[in-house]
């Protein structure tokens, strides 16, 4: 029998339901309709309240402003590079002025005294001069007298080659203990010597001031040399003590170089440096001025026809599937019968050829 009934069917409590929710759609349609939302209520813009809330707007908006300017932080006028001048605003001319004054061995005490040598406009004047750092000799008048009598118990009138000077000359200057003339002499010899004002600058905790009381006592020769001639050293044979006195090479690095060096039998190569983790080129630069391979290190070789697998995958440079190469191969032809055959063994490595050879032949 075919069923009649329908597909949606309500019950009377259902239908009251229905015709219920209906009836509040339409009341609310209704009342969105004929109901007036609107507000007679008048702000004023230009009350205090807002114009309070505007200002502080302003003010975060030009702190936000202030931050993302550059900020040009206190600075010494007469230690300004050629690239420092062109940051702050000045001209070639105005930087070679300033320069040149240096030259000379003068140096500017006094913000007028930089316009007048430089040649500024007031404008770039009134920027830079709130950033201007002068010693505190220069700055507090007694403090220069004190420091002066200072230097006039220390100093008999005659300057002394900043490059001859001895740890003990460097303490005698205000502001210099033991690590800093330290510094300043591992500084030297690391650079060949001080050439220049400038490099003298870079030894790190050397502030402004104590470098002009240096330059008062001690005169740097533009073509200063290092009397004593460098004693280049064996790399092969040089300690992990020896290393560290590198600058950029510390205790970990000198180990690691020194037990690189024992693994593969000593440097052959000057190019097997940059195989050491966490040796950066620039120091491997520094290195090879202090340290060069004077001796080949001694390696004896093994012949691939007779070694077993374990020998070879021990050799370095010479990894498991490179090993499984080499033996498939000889397996193969009976017999390697000279070692430029290992160049004809698919995925052979040809850029470590050099270094592979060092450990084995053919015979």
């Amino acid at each position: 029998m075919k069923n009649n009934k329908p597909h949606f069917w309500y019950n009377k409590s259902q239908r009251n339901g229905v015709l219920f929710l209906g009836i509040i759609i339409i009341i609310l349609q209704l009342f969105y309709v004929f109901f007036d939302f609107s507000s007679d209520k008048i702000i004023d813009l230009n009350s205090a309240k807002i114009s309070k809330f505007q200002s502080e707007i302003d003010s975060l908006k030009l702190i936000e402003i202030e931050k993302r300017k550059p900020k040009i932080y206190p600075f010494n006028p007469s230690f300004i590079t050629d690239y420092k001048g062109y940051k702050l605003g000045m001209n070639i001319t105005e930087i070679n002025k300033l320069l040149n004054f240096r030259k000379k061995g003068n140096y500017i005490n006094s913000a007028k005294q930089f316009q007048q040598v430089t040649g500024i406009n007031d404008s770039l004047l009134n920027i830079l001069k709130p950033k201007f750092k002068f010693p505190d000799w220069v700055t507090n008048k007694k403090s220069k007298k004190a420091i002066s009598n200072k230097h006039s118990n220390m100093f008999s009138g005659e300057k002394i080659d900043l490059n001859l000077a001895t740890k003990e000359d460097l303490k005698s200057i205000n502001g210099i203990g033991e690590k800093l003339s330290e510094r300043i002499l591992k500084f030297k010899t690391s650079i060949g010597g001080y050439k220049s004002e400038e490099q003298l600058q870079k030894v790190y905790g050397l502030k402004p001031e104590v470098v002009t009381r240096i330059l008062i006592q001690f005169f740097i020769k533009k073509s200063a040399i290092i009397s004593q001639p460098k004693i280049v050293k064996d790399i092969n044979k040089a300690s992990a003590i020896e290393l560290k006195s590198i600058n950029g090479i510390g205790e970990k690095l000198s180990a690691r170089i020194v037990k690189f060096r024992d693994n593969i039998g000593g440097f052959y190569f000057k190019d097997q440096l940059n195989e050491v983790y966490g040796l950066k080129p620039e120091v491997i630069e520094k290195l090879f001025k202090e340290f060069k391979i004077l001796s080949k290190p001694t390696i004896t070789k093994i012949n691939i026809n007779e070694a077993t697998f374990k020998e070879v995958l021990h050799l370095p440079y010479i990894d498991y599937e490179l090993t499984k190469k080499i033996f498939n191969y000889r397996d193969e032809f009976a017999e390697i019968e000279t070692i430029d055959e290992l160049k004809k063994i698919e995925g052979f490595p040809l850029e470590k050829y050099d270094r592979i050879i060092l450990y084995l032949k053919a015979e």
